[in-house]
């Protein structure tokens, strides 16, 4: 029996313990104690908040540098581009110089040949005495 009075007397004073910061001597909040929780509270929120917004910047930036990089390799096959209508530009350019130097070249070379041959032509005529009535 004693052994039961104990493990009783252990029992009791456990839920004592247990009872009596829950009941009767609780202390009431003061407003100080009030606003110091409201304020950490708050303080949660806007660290989570913060939290939110620096994952948010830091996807914003990956986003970014994503569309940058897309742009520049955009901007780099833009040049290629212009670069090789460039130079298909100076290509055609000289080709159509080419094409009408030739042509002048070979008129010229016709009417050097013309005139070669009308000058056979007079040569004759002008040899002769002239004949005035």
């Amino acid at each position: 029996m004693a052994g039961r009075g104990v493990r009783s007397l252990v029992l009791i004073a456990g839920l004592l313990m247990v009872s009596l910061p829950a009941g009767g001597c609780r202390r009431e909040q003061t407003p100080d104690t009030k606003q110091a929780r409201l304020i950490a509270a708050e303080s949660m929120q806007l660290k989570k908040r913060l939290a939110d917004l620096e994952d948010e910047i830091a996807r914003l930036k990956a986003q970014h540098a994503q569309d940058l990089k897309q742009r520049e390799d955009q901007l780099a096959a833009c040049r290629r581009r212009v670069e090789a209508l460039e130079k298909d530009l100076q290509k055609g350019i000289a080709e159509r110089v080419n094409s009408v130097t030739a042509t002048v070249m070979d008129e010229n070379a016709r009417l050097r040949q013309e005139i070669e041959r009308l000058r056979a032509e007079i040569e004759p005529l002008n040899a002769r005495p002239s004949r005035v009535p």
